[in-house]
């Protein structure tokens, strides 16, 4: 991947990170295929968001890799991608967001529960799934459901999610494995040392589960997109922290970075809509979440920073002072203070971390 136009060597660059980590990773996948399908449901809508823009990203800067990447399911993938900024869609309202849950609560609830043939039975049943990474909320079925499109079936029997999972990976495999030829991908994920303990499984009823989590004042649809929020973050937070490899180094960088800005600004959207009549405690952690000066310098940093993270063509205005030897490609001393490019990586993964824990506590008090 080479090119002499201003600033497309740093976009096939940044685009060249991205499709290592996700070759390491489906290289992972594949090696251990019992333990990625909660991986899977976790990193789905992002490497749907790397397939999507990074083939976007080529049509521009390097058309004849382009045409030669070209894949299908495109409408799905694209849907995918965008169920990253969950309320932070242009396109979308909080309470479209709302809707498409209350649909999946409403369909998984059909599906799961009053089919015990004895009616004492019946309170047994349950209708979500949760799933967790050593103790961390990672998925759930409703929040899977939201980011792949399954439909409630599909988690009832194994012998059809296999087939769907399967399918999802070999069109999003060909791809990468396409993109990632010739390119020195190799290297341990996060996935290499998962061992069957690190990940947990129970099934509950969403009624209850969902009635003692977040705040009384929320919806039960709300509350299960706060619990996809929450997934998102300790995925970025918990999940991804064991990948070391120093070529993941950019990548990580980016999913948490924007993981946490989505989740700040759903997080200020939610604050503005349903703030005023949450509990005082709720409001205290929204509003320790929302003032703490990191959460600030993420929601205020220049649009442009986070669209080259997205989008890999950075602005042709900051182009003379990025270079493929600086770390991040000197993007972040192109758009942030000398003190904040120095300590950022180190602070955002910390962020990332003490907003992933002030969810999961008030997702789980």
């Amino acid at each position: 991947m080479t090119t002499t136009a201003p600033g497309n060597d740093i976009a096939l660059a940044l685009i060249a990170q991205d499709i290592m980590f996700l070759r390491r990773f489906a290289h992972s996948v594949t090696a251990a295929p019992d333990q990625a399908v909660i991986p899977m449901f976790c990193m789905h809508n992002y490497m749907c968001l790397i397939i999507h823009e990074s083939h976007q990203a080529l049509h521009h800067v390097a058309p004849d890799i382009a045409d030669a990447l070209a894949y299908d399911c495109a409408p799905a993938i694209e849907r995918a991608r965008h169920s990253v900024k969950l309320y932070d869609d242009s396109h979308k309202e909080l309470d479209d967001i709302g809707a498409d849950f209350r649909r999946i609560i409403d369909e998984h609830r059909e599906e799961f529960l009053d089919n015990a043939w004895l009616p004492r039975a019946r309170p047994l049943e349950r209708d979500l799934v949760l799933w967790r990474f050593r103790g961390k909320l990672v998925s759930t079925s409703h929040t899977a459901s939201f980011f792949l499109a399954f439909p409630p079936q599909a988690f009832k029997d194994e012998d059809d999610l296999g087939p769907r999972l399967h399918a999802v990976a070999v069109e999003q495999g060909s791809y990468i494995a396409a993109a990632a030829d010739g390119l020195p991908w190799h290297g341990p994920t996060a996935l290499d040392g998962l061992q069957k303990k690190d990940l947990t499984e129970n099934e509950v009823r969403a009624e209850e589960y969902y009635r003692r989590s977040f705040d009384p004042a929320l919806r039960e649809e709300i509350k299960a997109s706060l619990t996809a929020l929450t997934c998102a973050l300790n995925t970025a937070d918990a999940l991804l922290a064991d990948d070391t490899t120093p070529s993941s180094a950019t990548t990580l960088f980016k999913l948490r970075y924007i993981t946490l800005h989505h989740a700040l600004s759903s997080l200020r959207k939610l604050n503005d809509q349903y703030g005023a009549g949450l509990r005082p405690t709720s409001r205290t952690l929204l509003k320790d979440i929302l003032d703490a000066p990191m959460s600030s310098l993420i929601l205020q940093a220049h649009g442009d920073f986070r669209n080259t993270l997205v989008h890999y063509r950075p602005r042709r205005k900051v182009q003379g002072r990025l270079s493929l030897d600086a770390p991040l490609f000197g993007l972040l001393d192109a758009y942030f203070s000398a003190d904040q490019a120095r300590s950022l990586s180190d602070a955002l993964a910390l962020h990332t971390a003490h907003v992933a824990d002030r969810m999961s506590a008030w997702c789980d008090h």
